[in-house]
């Protein structure tokens, strides 16, 4: 009979409270996994986004661990710059500090017939309209991200640009670049 009371307590107070999920929130580059601070969750799932990003000179893995919405569970997404190719795929799971799986890359490489402005490497304040490349897959958006660094000896600004899907037009998607994001433009691209 006790513990049946003491239940009931713990459940009217969970009730009262408003218990949410705790999730970790973390990120790393060139690695599949990270540690950090576990957080409450309101939104009640734990995410983590994988980027992998593909060149000649080999590939590297990015993770970025949150909370997130049931919408960004499963959300995917590719974005072809110079010769990066970039896949981002948001695994999630249920429960407290849960570690969603890492998820199997499939890769749509097939031409789809639009064209957009690339800008790579990011040396540069202007992209070069001549400087086009052809999308592949689900890629239907021309992007250019513009990034800014304010230091204290410092100060530059640069463009990356290419072909991406809708969820690739966020510049949260290029974390890697931890500068000021100052614009963003998505376009529809043009075959």
């Amino acid at each position: 009979m006790r513990s049946a009371v003491g239940f009931l307590c713990l459940l009217s107070a969970l009730v009262s409270t408003g218990y949410s999920l705790s999730c970790i929130e973390c990120s790393a580059y060139n690695s599949a996994s990270c540690s950090g601070p576990s957080v409450p969750c309101a939104s009640g799932l734990c995410a983590s986004s994988f980027i992998q990003e593909s060149s000649p000179v080999g590939s590297i893995m990015q993770i970025k661990r949150f909370c997130a919405a049931k919408a960004q569970c499963g959300e995917t997404g590719s974005a072809t710059y110079g010769y990066v190719r970039r896949h981002m795929i948001n695994s999630c799971c249920d429960t407290d500090d849960c570690t969603p799986e890492v998820p199997k890359f499939v890769r749509d490489y097939k031409p789809n017939g639009f064209r957009c402005t690339s800008c790579f490497p990011p040396n540069s304040e202007e992209c070069d309209p001549a400087k086009r490349i052809g999308c592949s897959g689900g890629e239907d958006k021309c992007f250019i991200h513009l990034f800014q660094h304010n230091g204290i000896d410092t100060e530059f600004a640069f463009r990356i640009g290419g072909c991406a899907t809708e969820s690739m037009c966020q510049p949260d998607k290029f974390s890697e670049y931890s500068y000021e994001e100052v614009s963003t433009t998505c376009t529809q691209a043009t075959q």
